[in-house]
């Protein structure tokens, strides 16, 4: 079964090239979907050529440059991988063999650490993944995140119109989930990498959390809208014993968890500011300025 592998390439640099070196050699089709322009593309023709770049012209978001990527690939499996990820030899198997069964639509695999030296890059790590810490039973599982995730291609192109805008995982994810199952492959973790400046990723969180609220914003009522305003002060304080409680269930680097709660307050004030607003005024440029 073949595997086309889509890399949006938002921030480019070195994540890009230690994402792609990782995929050098795993039979997959791999597809760089850009917006960061030619020095980026010349540096990938001298040192990927095999992979095949879609240059963007104007600077889309995440997600168009995702939906792209998917609608261009071949392989009867897409796999979206993340630039700020690498994966393990191995990984492309374990995703063509997940979709040899006819019954899955999606499936997933956890977001594991690369043993960072500095605390910051834990933070990144513990705010942007908690919820996708192995352990990660075999099985079932709806919540996959978009960083390293695999789709049956001709449902993703039954779904074009909704890979444009916003999350796929709040926006793809529960139509698929109607169609077929979505499980969790252990053997698909991939690893996030660092480093990232503290306050770059501060505005980048930002960001995210305004993308999400604007996306949300159209999909709730005023009533639970005006319920998030009203209470958003509280939701720190309850984002950090979620983050806490799923590193606890993970049962591992606890240690490293205590070192970067300092610095985890403001990363979820910035959490909670940037989703207020997009509840309040909708996502804004958030979508252009993510990386």
């Amino acid at each position: 079964m073949k595997v086309s592998v889509v890399v949006a390439s938002g921030a480019g640099g070195e994540f890009l090239f230690r994402c792609l070196a990782s995929l050098r050699g795993q039979g997959a089709e791999v597809i760089v979907s850009d917006r960061v322009g030619a020095a980026t593309a010349r540096r990938l023709a001298r040192e990927h050529p095999e992979a095949r770049v879609i240059a963007a012209a104007d600077r889309p978001g995440v997600p168009e440059l995702r939906r792209r990527g998917a609608l261009a690939a071949g392989g009867e499996v897409v796999a979206v991988l993340e630039e700020h990820c690498t994966a393990p030899e191995g990984w492309v198997a374990a995703i063509a063999r997940a979709f040899e069964d006819p019954s899955v639509v999606a499936a997933g695999g956890p977001i594991l650490d690369s043993g960072f030296a500095r605390v910051r890059d834990w933070v990144v790590y513990f705010s942007e993944y908690h919820n996708y810490l192995p352990p990660w039973p075999e099985g079932e599982r709806y919540l996959l995140n978009g960083a390293n995730v695999a789709y049956r291609r001709e449902r993703l192109r039954a779904h074009a119109d909704a890979l444009g805008s916003g999350y796929w995982e709040v926006v793809l994810h529960p139509r698929l989930a109607r169609e077929g199952r979505m499980i969790a492959v252990p053997r698909m973790g991939a690893h996030h990498t660092g480093p990232f400046d503290y306050r770059y990723y501060l505005g980048q969180r930002f960001l995210l959390s305004r993308l999400w609220g604007g996306t949300q914003r159209e999909r709730v009522g005023t009533g639970r809208r005006l319920v998030y305003l009203v209470a958003a002060p509280l939701f720190p304080l309850l984002l950090l014993g979620r983050i806490a409680a799923r590193v606890l269930a993970s049962g591992a680097r606890i240690g490293r968890f205590v070192q970067a709660l300092p610095l985890l307050v403001p990363v979820t004030v910035a959490y909670v500011l940037g989703e207020w607003l997009g509840y309040l005024a909708g996502p804004g440029d958030a979508m252009e300025r993510v990386e």
